[in-house]
């Protein structure tokens, strides 16, 4: 697992069976016309060079009449399907074991996805797709652990996608409880710091985030200490062991290991930082990762870039000579056969 450009850091193997039951496809929203999303953005707008969509401007006449011209609106775009994504991933993850991803496993990807996509005011109709597949009181259990699975994914992800969008995401995330299931929301405000512990020592930290990190880099640990020493005058390597693996990422109550892994790969992938993606692609294997489910991940990734059009790095035709999106050309565009890419290969050929 050579690392020529980079290194991340990330995540220890867990292999507890998930207690949740799996989502029904089939209990989607269907809607003809549906509003605007959370983040007010359309379908149909066009590519800002930030990378977030616009609306597309319309043109004016030079004539008197021009002056009573009505100004332009976005477009209302069809909500995200997740029913697809969740389908996607059940059905390729499955090629391995059926049994071997936890339930919760997609949807805390697709968090992560949403929020490496730039697109974290989403993460309210996930909540809502994900609340409506339960229909009695009795899955409040279910709902609760759903909530903190989405909020801690939100969290692990912040490392990796940026700490404003977390705090977005979480924000988001708060407002759509509130509204759908305030009950909910009073309890999850009550609960407590996961990584305030008075149990564990700063020693404690640093050896789980240790341990963690040595699993993900297995062989490669010391070059890759090495590395990171040299370039930062020791910092660097002082804040991911103890930080961003022993306090954040190693805290496994809520999300075990190989979801924190695959997480990792995911937020990579998205952000089209070829070098760290493959260190954590290999990292995810080392973890535990199914060929299934690494596929399931890269195939989810690319459906949910389709969806919100943005560009799969990966994908080649997936920018125009300007670089601009080309994502309508996403479904029949080829992987690129570019060697930073090259270690997808191993679990998609097309």
């Amino acid at each position: 697992m050579t690392q020529t450009k980079g290194f991340t850091i990330f995540a220890r193997a867990w292999t507890a069976t998930s207690p949740y039951k799996t989502y029904n496809p089939s209990m989607q929203m269907p809607s003809p016309s549906p509003p605007l999303s959370d983040d007010g953005q359309s379908m149909d707008s066009s590519p800002s060079e930030n990378g977030m969509e616009t609306p597309s401007a319309v043109s004016s006449s030079t004539t008197v009449s021009s002056t009573r011209s009505q100004t332009s609106k976005p477009t209302s775009r069809r909500k995200v399907d997740f029913s697809r994504m969740q389908s996607i991933f059940a059905a390729e993850s499955a090629t391995d074991d059926p049994a071997s991803s936890p339930s919760s496993l997609w949807y805390i990807l697709a968090t992560a996805l949403l929020l490496a996509f730039h697109k974290e005011k989403l993460i309210g109709e996930l909540w809502t797709y994900l609340s409506r597949a339960s229909s009695t009181r009795d899955d409040d259990d279910r709902l609760l652990a759903t909530a903190r699975h989405i909020r801690e994914a939100s969290l692990k992800a912040s490392t990796l996608v940026g700490f404003p969008r977390a705090i977005n995401a979480l924000l988001t995330l708060h407002r759509a409880i509130s509204s759908s299931h305030p009950s909910l929301a009073t309890v999850l405000e009550g609960d407590s710091s996961l990584r305030s512990s008075p149990f564990l020592s700063l020693a404690d930290k640093f050896n789980r985030g240790m341990a963690l990190f040595q699993t993900i880099y297995d062989k490669h640990t010391a070059r890759v200490v090495s590395t990171m020493s040299s370039c930062s005058g020791g910092d660097l390597t002082h804040f991911a062991i103890h930080s961003i693996y022993g306090e954040l990422l190693a805290e496994n109550a809520v999300i075990g290991d190989l979801e924190t892994g695959l997480l990792e790969f995911v937020c990579c992938l998205a952000d089209g930082v070829a070098p760290q993606a493959k260190g954590h692609f290999f990292g995810s294997v080392n973890l535990g990762a199914t060929t299934g489910q690494l596929r399931a991940v890269v195939l989810m990734a690319e459906e949910l870039a389709g969806q919100v059009r943005v560009p799969c790095p990966w994908v080649e035709g997936d920018e125009d000579e300007d670089g601009e999106d080309e994502v309508e050309g996403l479904q029949t565009g080829t992987r690129t056969q570019t060697d930073e890419w090259k270690f997808l290969q191993r679990v998609i050929q097309r």
